[in-house]
C-alpha cells in the first residue's frame, strides 16, 4: 500500500482505527491480505484432512476477496475521504467483483472457459444478495399497525416463554402418564408429546396471527419467491455450507472451554432406535414439524415484528438469539449451551435469507435439510 495514501488516511481520518486504516488504499490492502491469511490459519485450524482444508480455504478465500473489495475497503476509503482505483477494471463489470470474477482472476481462465463457467455464478451473484430486497417480495404488512417497542417486546417475551412452558408442560404430563400407568415406552410418549408440542405450538401463532387480523401477511409468508430456480437452489446451497463452516467451528471453539460430555443417546431405551413408529414420529417432529412451525415463529412473525421498530440487521440477531435459546434445556441441562449456540447460528443465517427472499420456504427447506440430515446420518447412514 502506498506510504502517503497510508498518511492521508490518518491526516483525513484521525479516528480511524488500525484496523479501518488496514484497508486504506488499492486493492489488495493489507487488512485483505490479513483476512486471506487468517482464512488460511482457520482453515488449518478447523480441518480434519486435506480435502476439508483445500474446500475450506477456498470459500474463505472467496469471501475475503470478496467482502473486502466490494465492502470493507470502499466503505473505509470513503470514510478517509479517498478515491480509490478500480485497479480490477479488466475482470470486474461496473465495478463490483463477482464470484465469477474471482474465480478467473484467481485461477486465470482463459476467455473460453469463462463463457463455460459464468452462466451459474451469474445466476447467484453474491452482489445481488446483499442490495435491498424489491417491495414485492416483501411479505404484506399492510395489516401490520404502529406498536410501541415496549408492546412488541412484551408480546414477544410472553410468546416465547409460553412456547417453552408449553413444552415442559407436555413433557412432564406425558412422563406422569408414563408413571401412573405403568407403561413400557416412554420413548413413544415422548415422541408423542413432540408430535403435540409442535401441533399446540402452531396453534398458538396462528390463533395469534388471526386475532391480530393479519390473514393476508400469513398468506405472502408462503408465496414462493420471485427468483429462478438455479439462485433459490444457489441460496440454499450458500446458507447450508455457511451453517457447516460455521457451526463446526463454533464446535472446535466450545469445545475448547467447555469439553462436551458423553451423550446417552436420543433414547431412554437403546432398542427404541429399531422402532419404526418412533423414528417415524421423530423424523415427522425433526424434519416436518420444527422447519415449518419453528420458521413461522421466529422468521414469520417474531422477526417482522422487530422489523416495524427496528432495523433488519438487528430483527436478525434478536429473533436469532431467541431461537437459540428456545433449544436451551434450563431444566436438565442448566449449563449446556452448545445446541442453543448451533441454533442461534442457524437461526442468524435463517432470518438473514427471509428477509432477502420475502418468503419462508427457503428457511423452511434449509431447516429441514439439516434437521433431516441429523436423522440420516443417527439412524439411517
Amino acid at each position: 500500500m502506498n506510504t502517503s495514501i497510508q498518511k492521508m488516511s490518518r491526516d483525513t481520518s484521525p479516528d480511524l482505527g488500525p484496523f479501518g486504516r488496514s484497508f486504506i488504499g488499492d486493492f489488495p490492502s493489507k487488512g485483505a491480505l490479513s483476512l486471506i491469511i487468517l482464512g488460511l490459519l482457520l482453515s488449518l485450524v478447523l480441518s480434519g484432512g486435506f480435502l476439508s482444508f483445500l474446500t475450506l480455504f477456498i470459500v474463505l478465500t472467496y469471501l475475503s476477496i470478496y467482502l473486502s473489495y466490494n465492502y470493507i475497503e470502499p466503505h473505509f476509503n470513503t470514510k478517509a475521504g479517498i478515491v480509490r482505483r478500480n485497479n480490477l477494471s479488466s475482470v470486474t463489470s461496473n465495478g463490483h467483483l463477482a464470484v465469477s470474477d474471482i474465480g478467473n482472476m484467481l485461477y486465470g481462465y482463459g476467455k473460453s472457459a469463462a463463457s463455460q463457467v459464468r452462466s451459474m455464478p451469474a445466476e447467484i451473484n453474491l452482489g445481488s444478495l446483499f442490495e435491498s430486497r424489491s417491495p414485492s417480495n416483501s411479505p404484506d404488512m399492510s395489516e401490520w399497525v404502529s406498536e410501541s417497542r415496549i408492546r412488541i417486546w412484551r408480546k414477544i417475551s410472553l410468546l416465547w416463554i409460553g412456547i417453552m412452558l408449553m413444552f415442559y408442560l407436555i413433557l412432564f404430563l406425558m412422563v406422569g402418564l408414563v408413571v401412573v400407568f405403568d407403561i413400557d415406552s416412554l420413548d413413544l410418549f415422548g415422541q408423542i408429546a413432540g408430535t403435540i408440542s409442535y401441533v399446540i405450538m402452531g396453534g398458538i401463532i396462528l390463533a395469534l396471527i388471526d386475532h391480530e387480523g393479519k390473514t393476508e401477511y400469513l398468506r405472502s409468508l408462503f408465496i414462493f419467491p420471485n427468483i429462478s430456480r438455479l439462485k433459490f437452489g444457489g441460496l440454499v446451497v450458500l446458507i447450508l455450507v455457511l451453517d457447516l463452516i460455521l457451526v463446526l467451528g463454533y464446535s472446535e471453539i466450545y469445545d475448547l472451554f467447555w469439553p462436551v460430555t458423553e451423550e446417552g443417546g436420543w433414547f431412554s431405551d437403546p432398542n427404541s432406535a429399531d422402532n419404526p413408529l418412533i423414528l417415524i414420529l421423530l423424523f415427522i417432529s425433526l424434519a416436518i414439524s420444527a422447519p415449518l412451525i419453528e420458521e413461522l415463529v421466529f422468521r414469520g412473525y417474531i422477526l417482522d415484528s422487530l422489523r416495524t421498530n427496528y432495523s433488519d440487521l438487528f430483527s436478525i440477531f434478536a429473533s436469532g438469539i431467541l431461537f437459540g435459546f428456545l433449544h436451551w434445556d434450563p431444566v436438565f441441562g442448566f449449563f449446556d449451551l452448545f445446541q442453543t449456540g448451533a441454533a442461534t447460528i442457524a437461526g442468524l443465517l435463517y432470518g438473514w435469507l427471509r428477509i432477502k427472499t420475502g418468503s419462508l420456504w427457503p428457511s423452511i427447506i434449509c431447516h429441514s435439510i439439516w434437521n433431516g440430515t441429523i436423522f440420516l446420518v443417527a439412524f439411517i447412514i
